[in-house]
C-alpha cells in the first residue's frame, strides 16, 4: 500500500490539520488509524482524510459538558422530530454562508439547538437537569424545530414552517 498526503482545502475555520490521502492501490474508502494517524472518509465530499490522533486532556469543563450532552439525549428526540432536524440540515447546508461550516447529522442540529436555548434562557434552562416534562411544561422554543427557528435558536432556512413535529 501506498499512500500520498497532500493538504486539504482549508475553510475559514480550519487550521489545517487535515489532509486529504490517496490510495494507491485499492484500499479506497480505509478507515481506521495507523500510529498516531486517523483516517476516515468525509460525509459530505467522499474524500479520504487524515488527522493526527488527539488525547482528551482531563479538565474542569469535561464533567458539566459530558453530563449535558447524556441529559439532552436522555430526552430521546422523536422520529419525526429528527427527520425535520435532518430535512434543517440539508437546507441549512444549501445557504452560502455555511459552505465552510456545513453540518453533517441531525445530532449537530439539535446540539446546536439545545446549547443555544440554554444561553438564550440562563436563569430558565439548565441542560444537565433538563426533561422533555420540562420542556411541554414551559413550552420550551426546543419544542418543535419551527419554534426553535422562530426563536432565533438556529439561523432561519427557506420553508421553515413544515417542521412543525414536536420533540
Amino acid at each position: 500500500m501506498i499512500i500520498v498526503l497532500g493538504k486539504a482545502e482549508a475553510g475559514p475555520q480550519d487550521k489545517g490539520e487535515k489532509v486529504k490521502v490517496k490510495m494507491k492501490y485499492m484500499l479506497h474508502g480505509y478507515s481506521g488509524n495507523v500510529d498516531d494517524v486517523i483516517f476516515y472518509v468525509d460525509k459530505l465530499t467522499g474524500a479520504t482524510l487524515a488527522r493526527k490522533m488527539f488525547t482528551f486532556k482531563d479538565h474542569k469543563g469535561q464533567p458539566p459538558f459530558r453530563n449535558a450532552q447524556k441529559q439532552i439525549y436522555a430526552i430521546k428526540p422523536s422520529r419525526g422530530y429528527q427527520l425535520n432536524l435532518i430535512d434543517y440540515v440539508g437546507a441549512f447546508n444549501l445557504l452560502p454562508e455555511n459552505k465552510y461550516q456545513p453540518m453533517v447529522t441531525w445530532s449537530n442540529a439539535y446540539n446546536k439547538l439545545m446549547y443555544a436555548m440554554r444561553k438564550a434562557m440562563p436563569g430558565q434552562v439548565d441542560l444537565k437537569t433538563i426533561t422533555r416534562a420540562q420542556i411541554y411544561a414551559q413550552n420550551l422554543p426546543c419544542l418543535t424545530v419551527k419554534a426553535a427557528i422562530e426563536a432565533g435558536l438556529l439561523p432561519m432556512v427557506k420553508d421553515y414552517e413544515r417542521w412543525d413535529m414536536q420533540i
